[in-house]
């Protein structure tokens, strides 16, 4: 009897569990690769929403004569709305106003003041915060000093 051994060109399961876990390892790291980027242009996207609504808030208070500049219920008393919900780009927002008087101490602090005027200006703090990627609480703050060409001299 004559044993004829063929030789047949294909792959072995070897070569192919190794292509295939190659493979594999490739396409998850590039699906890693673009689920980071979807989420840091998501998170740009909201940063900068964020941003837009806490510099027109500002610049809306900047507008307003000095003595309207003061939240309902706080010191200094105003029309502005402290806490307020905002939808942009299908993103919840919070936009919070915090306006406080502040003595500067250049011209002497409390009763020591060199002009007995105690509230020199007034601070602002505008900030807006949203929940973020893996629902952590992001936000964006602006603060600005505004104080009255009349008060002090």
């Amino acid at each position: 009897m004559k044993f004829q051994v063929l030789y047949t060109r294909g792959v072995g399961l070897l070569e192919i569990v190794v292509g295939v876990s190659l493979l594999t390892t490739v396409f998850v790291g590039m699906f890693g690769i673009l689920q980071l980027g979807t989420r840091l242009a998501t998170d740009n996207k909201s940063r900068t929403g964020a941003l837009a609504l806490a510099t027109e808030r500002m610049e809306y208070i900047r507008s307003l004569d000095y003595d309207d500049i003061g939240v309902v219920g706080g010191d200094p008393s105003g029309a502005l709305v402290a806490s307020v919900p905002i939808n942009l780009n299908n993103i919840a927002y919070t936009q919070r106003t915090y306006i406080v008087y502040v003595d500067d101490p250049k011209d002497g602090i409390g009763g020591s003041d060199s002009n007995g005027i105690t509230d020199d200006y007034k601070r602002v703090k505008v900030e807006v915060s949203w929940i973020g990627p893996k629902n952590n609480v992001r936000e964006t703050t602006l603060v600005s000093d505004i104080a009255s060409l009349l008060i002090e001299s």
